[in-house]
């Protein structure tokens, strides 16, 4: 990706976006594990019609599960498969198996971090995380713009480089980006816009779900 590549993206997000923050969008203040839900049932599903309604079902539902560990144990009591047709309503074990997965990561990845809350300790973790990092994951079907996701849930200012990021980024530069080239470019043209990443990541989701 190149240095004019971000600024013509820094030049496109001032134009569609006139208004730029330099805050990121308000942190959700949901329980991690609703956070972590929320991730893994958004990857390639709908977030309005699929993934919203489950997630507050689940919030209103089970307010005793309020940790990564409670997470990881209902789901290995339930097993994967029937964990997300009990308590998600969806027939889908893969989905099942990759939240496992991501909920086990994220009780060792806080593990080094001083927060007094779980939250805070994965707010910590998130801001101090690299994009590559997402390869110590080590689930199968979940990949950067999961992981990016993740850290912007807790609360990192960086972008997701779903399809909706990669389209947009390849419609302001001109040409077809990459994942990689997508975020790199989003992440570039926040500092020379001097805006938030997370919050322009934010905008473009909103246009692309509302139009």
């Amino acid at each position: 990706m190149r240095e004019h590549d971000a600024q013509s993206l820094a030049d496109r997000a001032r134009h569609d976006f006139p208004e730029p923050s330099k805050n990121p969008p308000r942190s959700w203040d949901a329980a991690p594990p609703v956070r972590v839900i929320d991730c893994v049932l958004s990857l390639n599903r709908h977030y309005g019609r699929v993934v919203e309604p489950r997630v507050n079902e689940f919030e209103r539902e089970h307010p005793d599960i309020t940790t990564c560990v409670q997470l990881r144990d209902r789901i290995v009591e339930a097993t994967p498969k029937g964990f997300m047709h009990d308590y998600l309503d969806l027939k889908d074990p893969n989905r099942g198996e990759v939240l496992l997965g991501v909920a086990q990561f994220m009780i060792d990845a806080q593990r080094p971090f001083g927060g007094e809350t779980e939250a805070a300790k994965l707010r910590e973790w998130a801001v101090d995380a690299r994009p590559g990092d997402y390869l110590a994951v080590g689930v199968k079907g979940f990949g950067l713009a999961g992981f990016q996701y993740l850290r912007v849930l807790f609360g990192a200012d960086t972008a997701k480089p779903d399809r909706h990021i990669i389209g947009y980024v390849s419609q302001a530069v001109g040409h077809e980006v990459s994942d990689v080239e997508a975020l790199y470019a989003m992440e570039r043209a926040a500092v020379l816009g001097r805006y938030s990443a997370a919050w322009l990541d934010h905008e473009i989701w909103k246009r692309a779900t509302t139009h």
